[in-house]
C-alpha cells in the first residue's frame, strides 16, 4: 500500500500541516493519527525544531561539519538516559542490530526501539543499548549505548549539522513535555476523549496514546482506506501502532468509528 499515493489520490498534495492536522489542495482537512510513525509525537509544528532548522540555515551551517550540535544532541540524550552514555547515529542498523541481538538476543528493530510515553518499552532502559525513536521525522536511526560496549559501538554515520541540531532540539522539546503538568480539560472535551478512547478500543489495543491494531492483518488495509475515506490517517503499516491524538474535539473520529461498527468495508 501506496502512503503517498493514498492520499494524493483523494485529497491532492498536502500544502501546510498543523497540530495533528493535515491541510490538503483540496481544502480536506485530514486528522492525522499517523504522525510519521510515531515521529511527530509532539504533534506537528509543535516543537522548536523548524526554528533550529532556520538559525542554522541562515549560519551557512547545514554541512557535515563539527557544531554544538553534536553537544547538544548528547546532553539531550543524556538527560533522557543517564546509564546510556554513548550514542551512535546510523542510516543501516544491520551491525547495530547484530550487536543488540549479541546482548539481548532480539535481533528485530521495533524489539530494540524505545518509544515516547510508550510504557512497554521502558524496560529497555535495564539494557546496555537500544535504539530511540526521535520525535523528529527522520531517517537517521538513534542508539545509546552504556559506556562498557564502546569498544564494540559501530562507527556513526556522517548526519549534517542541521540534521543533529534539529534532532537535538526536538529532544529537548520531548523532555520538557514530559516534566510539564498535565493541561486541564472542559467537560464536554473529557467526555468527547473518553468516549473516542472507548470506541478505539474495539479495533485497537490502547497502551498509553499507542494504538496497536485488534483486528486482523488481512483486514487491515480494508480499515486503513475506510479511514483516509473519513478523512482520518492511520498508520498505513499494520506493525506500526497508530497515535491517540490531543485535540479538542474527537468528532470526526467517533463518527468513523461508530459507523465501522456497523458496516461492511466497501474495499472487500
Amino acid at each position: 500500500m501506496n502512503l503517498y499515493e493514498e492520499i494524493k489520490s483523494r485529497y491532492g498534495n498536502i500544502k501546510r500541516t498543523r497540530g495533528f492536522y493535515l491541510y490538503t489542495e483540496k481544502n480536506v482537512r485530514l486528522l492525522d493519527m499517523y504522525l510519521d510513525g510515531g515521529r511527530a509525537i509532539l504533534g506537528r509544528k509543535n516543537n522548536k525544531a523548524a526554528l533550529i532548522i532556520k538559525q542554522f540555515t541562515d549560519k551557512g551551517l547545514y554541512s557535515f561539519l563539527p557544531t554544538s550540535a553534536d553537544y547538544n544532541l548528547q546532553k539531550a540524550l543524556n538527560a533522557l538516559f543517564p546509564e546510556h552514555t554513548e550514542i551512535g547515529l546510523y542510516t543501516c542498523d544491520r551491525e547495530v542490530l547484530e550487536l543488540m541481538q549479541e546482548e539481548t538476543g532480539k535481533k528485530a528493530y521495533t524489539e530494540n526501539l524505545w518509544k515516547p510515553f510508550l510504557p512497554s518499552s521502558e524496560s529497555l532502559k535495564s539494557r546496555n543499548c537500544f535504539f530511540v525513536q526521535p520525535p523528529f521525522c527522520t531517517s537517521i536511526k538513534i542508539a545509546v549505548f552504556k559506556k562498557e560496549l564502546s569498544l564494540k559501538i559501530p562507527p556513526s554515520a556522517f548526519v549534517s549539522a542541521l540534521e543533529k541540531a534539529a534532532i537535538a532540539r526536538s529532544f529537548f522539546d520531548l523532555i520538557k513535555f514530559i516534566d510539564m503538568p498535565q493541561k486541564k480539560t472542559t467537560a464536554f472535551t473529557e467526555k468527547q476523549y473518553n468516549k473516542a478512547k472507548e470506541l478505539c478500543g474495539s479495533f485497537w489495543k490502547i497502551e498509553n496514546i499507542y494504538l496497536f491494531p485488534k483486528i486482523k492483518e488481512t483486514e487491515y488495509e480494508c480499515f486503513f482506506k475506510a479511514a483516509l475515506d473519513a478523512h482520518i490517517l492511520i498508520s498505513p503499516d499494520f506493525n506500526t501502532p497508530s497515535i491517540f491524538p490531543d485535540i479538542k474535539t474527537y468528532s470526526e473520529l467517533i463518527s468513523f468509528l461508530k459507523f465501522k461498527n456497523k458496516g461492511e468495508c466497501q474495499y472487500e
